[in-house]
């Protein structure tokens, strides 16, 4: 491209670069987003992977914040530019061994009464928990999610100070001492019961063994019916995005790589692209893609002073990874647990074959270990509740595996040789909960591996799905170090936005939009936004 000079520009058009420029763009500045890739979204793609007229969504398929961030109202993606969600109305599943199932409703009572199968008195605490925890899911979402972060120390102080007043037994002062697992053991006694409450956490990014991520747990749990199918796929939010940045007067960049980030007087003047033309930024650079390609690729090490340079390097990446399946299909699962209840043909998210907690245990050891564990996959079939992802009566399906990426039997490249052998010993687990899906229902399936993740999506360093490890030690005012934690960078003008900065990966918006709080502090822009 030619040359040019903009207000602000943006590195990476998933959706956090997508949503900062876009507000900037309705404050009156001229922003340009520039991306490698030949689409915008990142992790919001969507494609026929298997046959013409089934879509998959490649990275992103779970969005649980629609309705509690208020980036979707503030720039009116559903009301004016086309984005439709559907809450299905039976949210997830747990099928076991025995031909039984946990099912949970978006009806509250029809959750408890699933749970009370199991455990009378689990029914009651998740009751009680989810009441106590909805009471202050939108004030503490609002506060910690959506706003510069605060210390774990305060929130901690905040929950207990709100435990206290509302007489709780689930908030205090040792939950950021606990593992989720220990939470789950004080409060709860089946094991089938907690085995269905660690998958929602492990789904959400959370391993239930780390110390400390207790603290977020009835927040978890406040949400775990608040799942959301995006009508035509996930690309539909970046499409909407893309419209609604057009319309502000925004523009996105596709194949316009950034090389270098352009330093002048230690301050970020704009960037230098792959083609070598240059774009000058008025007043901000802002990167959403890792701190890896932002400093060390991009502003070059050398220009790093020693403590950033340490920061940067030593950013701990998650320890585990999502190994995928895609599947079209002719016919939708009939679990043989629907004989127990047959609300479980109608889940969307359905757990096939974790029963307990030490199920979990094992599995996150393995993992780490770069070990493959035993296939325990998740289904989703979006087609129950998305018509247009498949042709007339058939369905698209996707089974989720946690997985390492670096294999300890010959590495990532190991990748390659053992997919389709995993895939398939994934696909039989999930027969023998549903055997109608016969190889006459399967019409085709493709694998979608950790190493597949990090060769397309070069900003999920190591196939690091989720922007850095969810950690006490990698979150809030420690995420991703003491120097980035507040969006700004040592650099003048240059700023963070993306899934390394607080809260995390996933598809919330948050980081964009304390991103936008903060530059909007630093450059006086007045504020038009709710």
């Amino acid at each position: 491209m030619a040359d040019a000079t903009l207000d602000a520009v943006i590195i990476g058009a998933g959706h956090n670069g997508l949503a900062l420029a876009t507000y900037l763009a309705r404050a009156g500045w001229k922003v340009g987003v520039f991306e490698k890739r030949g689409e915008e979204g990142g992790g919001l793609c969507t494609e026929e992977l298997t046959r013409p007229g089934f879509l998959h969504n490649v990275h992103a398929n779970y969005h649980t914040l629609v309705g509690i961030c208020p980036v979707y109202d503030d720039l009116e993606l559903m009301t004016r530019h086309g984005l439709r969600y559907v809450l299905p109305p039976i949210q997830m599943a747990s099928v076991f061994s025995d031909g039984t199932a946990l099912v949970v409703h978006t009806d509250l009572a029809k959750t408890c009464k699933s749970i009370a199968r199991f455990s009378g008195r689990d029914a009651d605490t998740f009751h009680e928990l989810y009441e106590e925890a909805r009471g202050y899911r939108d004030l503490i979402l609002r506060t910690l999610m959506y706003s510069p972060p605060i210390s774990i120390k305060d929130i901690t102080k905040a929950l207990v100070v709100w435990g206290v007043e509302k007489r709780s037994k689930f908030l205090s002062v040792h939950l950021r001492h606990q593992t989720i697992n220990e939470f789950l053991d004080r409060h709860f006694e089946n094991d089938r019961v907690k085995a269905h409450l660690s998958f929602h956490a492990a789904l959400a990014g959370y391993a239930t063994d780390r110390r400390g991520l207790a603290v977020s747990f009835p927040l978890l749990v406040s949400k775990i019916d608040n799942w959301h199918v995006c009508i035509g796929g996930s690309h539909a939010l970046a499409h909407a995005l893309w419209e609604a940045l057009a319309h502000a007067g925004g523009k996105v960049f596709l194949k316009h790589g950034v090389e270098k980030i352009i330093l002048e007087d230690g301050r970020a003047a704009g960037v230098r692209l792959e083609d070598g033309s240059i774009v000058r930024a008025r007043h901000v650079v802002a990167s959403s893609i890792s701190l890896e390609q932002t400093f060390q690729q991009m502003v070059g090490t050398e220009n790093l002073a020693p403590p950033l340079a340490r920061e940067v390097a030593e950013f701990p990446h998650m320890d585990w990874s999502f190994f995928s399946v895609h599947l079209a299909m002719n016919a939708k699962p009939d679990y043989r647990a629907a004989q127990f209840d047959p609300d479980v043909n109608q889940a969307w998210v359905v757990n096939l074959g974790y029963e307990s907690p030490a199920q979990f245990g094992q599995d996150w050891r393995d993992v780490r270990a770069g070990i493959l564990p035993a296939p325990r996959p998740n289904a989703a079939v979006n087609s129950l509740f998305d018509p247009t992802d498949a042709p007339d009566g058939c369905f698209t399906g996707l089974l989720r595996q946690m997985a390492p990426f670096n294999l300890a039997n010959g590495g990532p490249q190991a990748w390659d040789k053992i997919a389709r052998e995993y895939g398939n010993r994934c696909i039989e687990v999930w027969r023998h909960a549903a055997p109608n899906l016969t190889d006459h229902s399967v019409l085709e399936w493709t694998t979608y591996t950790p190493l597949d993740i990090a060769r397309r999506m070069p900003n999920m360093v190591h196939a690091d799905w989720i922007g850095g490890l969810i950690d006490l030690g990698n979150l809030l005012d420690h995420r991703p170090g003491p120097i980035l934690s507040d969006y700004r960078t040592p650099i003048p003008n240059l700023y963070m936005c993306g899934a390394t900065q607080h809260p995390h990966g996933f598809v919330t918006f948050a980081p964009a939009y304390n991103a936008l709080e903060t530059i909007a502090q630093d450059r006086g822009i007045e504020r038009w936004w709710s």
